[in-house]
C-alpha cells in the first residue's frame, strides 16, 4: 500500500498575515459587520439624541449631519476611500480592504430605518446624558478591540494612525486624541461647552475601554529574579511553566561579586506559580516585577 502523505497542521491565526486565508478572514469579516451594526445602534441611541460625537471619520459624519444634515454615508465614503487608497500604498491591500468593508457596513447600517427608530426614542432621556456618554463609549471601545485583534480596522483615522505609528513610532492613541479633540471642539458654538466636554469625556472612556480590552485581564509581566539559587530556579521555571528564561550577567555593586539575574516574561495568572517556585528554592530572593505593555514572539503574540 502506498503510504499517505502526513497531514500538515493548518497555520494558526496571525492578525498580521497579509495573504487572504478564507478560514481566518471570513470570520473576521463577520466580526467587522457585527461590530459596525452594533456601533450604528449605539451611536443612534447613546450619541445622536445628545449631539455627541464619536472619534475619527464616523465622528465627522455625525458632525456634518448635525450641522448641515448631510447623510452619514456621503461623508463616510467620501473620506474613507482616499484614506484606504493611502492604506494600500503604505500598509497592505488586505488591511485596506477590511477598512473599505467596514465603511460599506457603516454606510448601509446607518441608513436602515431601524436606526431612525432607535434615535427617535431619545436615548436614555434628557437627564442621563452623562450615563449615555459613559455606556456608549465603553461599548464602542471594547468592541473596537475585537476588530483590531483580528488584524482589521474600522477605517478612517485608524489607518492614518497605524501608518504613522509604524513609520514614525508616533503613538496611535496620541494621533486619535489630537484629531478627535479638534473636531469635538467644533461642537462648542452650536451646542455649548457641555456637549463638547461630554464628547471629549466619551472619547477618553472609549480609549480606556479599548486599551483594557486589548490588554485583557491577563497582562504580560516582565520579571527579574536576583537569587544565589539561580541555577536551580531557572531549570524549574523552564520545566514546570514552559516559559523561556534568560540569564543576565551582572555584578553586585557592594560585594563586587559576579552573579546571574534570571529574566523571564509571564502572564499575570502565572505569577503565583513563579513566586512559589522561587520561594521553595530561595526564600530570600529579590523579585522585580514590571508590567509590560506588549510582548510579541514565541508563546505570546504574532510578530508584526
Amino acid at each position: 500500500m502506498k503510504a499517505s502523505a502526513p497531514k500538515t497542521k493548518p497555520s494558526p491565526f496571525n492578525p498580521y498575515e497579509k495573504r487572504f486565508i478564507p478560514r481566518h478572514d471570513i470570520p473576521t469579516l463577520a466580526i467587522v459587520a457585527c461590530v459596525c451594526f452594533l456601533h450604528c445602534c449605539v451611536l443612534s441611541y447613546f450619541y445622536e439624541p445628545y449631539h455627541f460625537l464619536s472619534g475619527g471619520v464616523t465622528g465627522l459624519s455625525l458632525l456634518f449631519g448635525y450641522l448641515w444634515n448631510i447623510p452619514k454615508w456621503v461623508v463616510l465614503i467620501g473620506l474613507n476611500i482616499p484614506i484606504a487608497i493611502i492604506g494600500i500604498k503604505f500598509a497592505s491591500l488586505k488591511f485596506s480592504l477590511f477598512s473599505l468593508f467596514a465603511t460599506a457596513c457603516y454606510s448601509i447600517f446607518f441608513e436602515l430605518p431601524l436606526m431612525d427608530k432607535i434615535k427617535a426614542t431619545g436615548g436614555l432621556g434628557p437627564d442621563y446624558a452623562l450615563l449615555s456618554a459613559i455606556v456608549g463609549s465603553a461599548i464602542i471601545g471594547v468592541t473596537c478591540a475585537l476588530v483590531v485583534k483580528r488584524g482589521a480596522s474600522l477605517g478612517g483615522i485608524d489607518i492614518i494612525s497605524i501608518i504613522l505609528n509604524r513609520r514614525l513610532s508616533i503613538p496611535a492613541g496620541s494621533i486619535n486624541i489630537a484629531f478627535n479633540i479638534i473636531i469635538m471642539s467644533t461642537l462648542i458654538h452650536p451646542y455649548g461647552v457641555q456637549v463638547a466636554l461630554m464628547s471629549m469625556l466619551s472619547m477618553f472612556i472609549n480609549n480606556t475601554a479599548y486599551n483594557f480590552a486589548m490588554r485583557g485581564i491577563n497582562h504580560n509581566m516582565t520579571v527579574f529574579i536576583i537569587s544565589e539559587e539561580w541555577d536551580e530556579i531557572a531549570p524549574q521555571v523552564l520545566r514546570e511553566m514552559g516559559r523561556g528564561v534568560t540569564y543576565i550577567h551582572a555584578e553586585g555593586a557592594y560585594t563586587g561579586q559576579p552573579r546571574k539575574l534570571v529574566y523571564c516574561i509571564v502572564k499575570t495568572t502565572e505569577l503565583a506559580k513563579l513566586k512559589l517556585i522561587v520561594r521553595e528554592r530561595d526564600p530570600k530572593a529579590l523579585f522585580s516585577i514590571i508590567e509590560t505593555q506588549e510582548v510579541v514572539g514565541r508563546g505570546f503574540g504574532a510578530m508584526n
